[in-house]
């Protein structure tokens, strides 16, 4: 925007070194309402001096306005002390910059405001020459970008984190496996056992990351006590389930069979499912306000304290109940963890 600052400068003042305020021929005014960018002319106090047509309406001032008001107050007030500083540090002879924003029609407007101070061979700021540009369309591609770089950085993350307790939960199947064997007195039974909780964890895997934005998923409805037993079924009989039957959308099923294969996963890693007499206990209501389901671990590692930080899942998965409208809460118990989930009748359907 400098380059055109110092052409809009030339046409406005081709000899700045008699000339306090510029008086515009019809050709400049002509060739200065010819571009998009609000062309204004400032006195080193801070006055309207002049003005080409896109300023005019943007500023919402007649074009045969004879000018002379301060500008800053035609501004939105949210960007008057910004704008106060560039218009000082202009007549005192720096170029300033500031972003301004306006309210339109359209919405808002974002402005990138260049002050120019016009000096003469003295060094002395005869006046200011103030282009704002409209970057809106610029913002909007900028932030679109910003999202969908963080989109990319989110699934990055997502994907090592999922590897990683890929190899936890099946070491953890393989020991499950083994013991289940033993009990039955079937030591060479395992691995057909380990191949069945394998396949459930599939399945399960399949509701949990199924595509979230619901545009590829069935329209039917699942009984909720089914997906329970579909995700924790790896687990054997180490996992309690009770509660009443009610039947939750395709969409709002990815989201709970997510919220389940990660408390399950977490388990394995560090809670009931990690020790060989730890136990899971899954119950539900459903009432007027919606869907309450808590997960209770017994049995497990004693807590000591609740962990400082959440994991990159934990937090993934408190942010899609959330966009449900729904809440998370946790109890660190010594004897293990409780999980509280809540979701409003309007997110079930």
């Amino acid at each position: 925007m400098e380059v055109a600052a110092r052409i809009y400068a030339g046409i406005i003042f081709p000899d700045v070194s008699s000339k306090i305020e510029p008086h515009l021929s019809a050709t400049q005014k002509a060739m200065l309402d010819a571009t998009p960018d609000c062309i204004k002319v400032l006195s080193v106090d801070g006055k309207l001096v002049t003005m080409n047509r896109a300023g005019c309406l943007a500023l919402n001032i007649p074009a045969e306005s004879e000018f002379g008001m301060p500008w800053l107050p035609l501004l939105p007030e949210q960007v008057h002390e910004p704008g106060l500083a560039a218009l000082h540090q202009a007549a005192e002879g720096h170029n300033a910059r500031f972003a301004g924003q306006s309210v339109s029609e359209d919405g808002i407007r974002y402005w990138d405001n260049l002050l120019t101070p016009i000096v003469n061979n003295a060094g002395q700021v005869l006046s200011i020459l103030c282009v704002s540009r409209d970057v809106t369309e610029k913002m909007r591609i900028e932030r679109e970008l910003e999202a969908a770089i963080h989109r990319e950085k989110l699934l990055s993350r997502e994907m090592q984190h999922r590897i990683k307790n890929l190899f936890t939960v099946v070491s953890a199947l393989i020991s499950i496996s083994e013991k289940e064997a033993a009990s039955d007195q079937s030591p060479a039974h395992a691995t057909k056992i380990l191949r069945q909780k394998l396949h459930a964890l599939g399945r399960a895997s399949d509701a949990a990351f199924a595509d979230r934005t619901g545009e590829h998923l069935d329209t039917k409805q699942i009984e909720l006590g089914s997906l329970v037993h579909s995700v924790l079924k790896p687990y054997g009989d180490r996992f309690r389930a009770n509660g009443c039957q009610i039947y939750v959308g395709s969409a709002i099923m990815t989201m709970l069979a997510l919220f389940l294969h990660e408390l399950a996963t977490n388990s394995v890693k560090y809670g009931a499912f990690s020790g060989d007499d730890g136990i899971v206990s899954v119950q539900w209501s459903s009432g007027d306000s919606g869907l309450d389901l808590t997960w209770v671990e017994d049995n497990g590692p004693k807590i000591e304290e609740a962990p400082q930080r959440q994991g990159f899942g934990s937090e993934m998965v408190d942010h899609i109940v959330q966009t449900a409208g729904g809440t998370v809460n946790r109890n660190w118990r010594s004897q293990g963890l409780v999980t509280e989930l809540h979701l409003p009748l309007s997110a079930l359907i």
